[in-house]
């Protein structure tokens, strides 16, 4: 078999908060040597061609739940978003992707201090345990979350979660098949021939310009400047990591 290195988690400009071009990020995954890249942007199933700069696109989609977030991967049609509704039940949204013919991965779980194992009593198809923001509020987030899938048997993804092409590749996901198709990835990834890898935590720079590229976008002076503070706030909080 092979090893094959995929991006799981990749937001474009289709997400109100995302900063690059599907043509950019694929050209920054081919640029960290990743074979495949999966398209996660936030309640929607952004369309994508097979491939783009030699990288093999996976069509996803990431769902704000009740219980956070659920990314579908390996979508074979679009999920009904409809008659999901706002903030669906948990289970709901695994049911959704699997009726679209995908995987329901459990993304950055822990991201946020004081979740339990406990508190998630759902069943994903894979847990989320490598993701270069879900350090942001909670550096032990990735921990958490690899300890969640090896507790309940599941298997590890990492995505770099990416909102611009310089986080493409921060996290990954070695994949272990014997070719570079979606079946054989889907299978791979099912099957628990997989680890997700933490290559290094994104900027904290980097989620505040995603959020003030938010801002501008939905509008209004107020959340524009809350949104150019916080962009001050992660660049100092960068600095103070130096």
């Amino acid at each position: 078999m092979n090893t094959y290195y995929a991006d799981l988690h990749v937001h474009t400009t289709a997400s109100l908060d995302g900063r690059s071009s599907l043509e950019a990020l694929t050209a920054a995954a081919a640029a960290a040597g990743l074979h495949a890249m999966a398209v996660t942007d936030h309640d929607q199933c952004t369309p994508v061609p097979p491939e783009m700069h030699g990288v093999l696109l996976i069509p996803g989609c990431e769902i704000s739940t009740k219980a956070g977030h659920i990314t579908g991967l390996f979508l074979e049609e679009p999920v009904n978003f409809a008659a999901l509704g706002r903030l669906p039940e948990p289970e709901a949204a695994v049911a959704a992707i699997h009726k679209a013919g995908g995987l329901a991965v459990l993304a950055h779980p822990f991201n946020r201090p004081g979740r339990q194992a406990s508190d998630i009593s759902f069943s994903p198809d894979a847990v989320e345990t490598a993701n270069a923001r879900a350090c942001f509020k909670n550096p032990a987030a990735n921990d958490q979350a690899a300890a969640l899938a090896a507790q309940r048997n599941l298997p590890s993804v990492g995505g770099s979660d990416a909102h611009d092409a310089k986080e493409v590749g921060n996290a990954r996901t070695a994949l272990e098949t014997d070719a570079l198709t979606l079946p054989a990835l889907r299978c791979a990834l099912a099957a628990g021939r997989c680890q997700g890898i933490l290559n290094k935590n994104t900027p904290h720079l980097r989620k505040g310009l995603s959020q003030w590229t938010k801002a501008r976008r939905q509008g209004g002076a107020y959340r524009i400047c809350r949104a150019a503070a916080y962009v001050g706030y992660c660049a100092a909080r960068d600095l103070l990591r130096r």
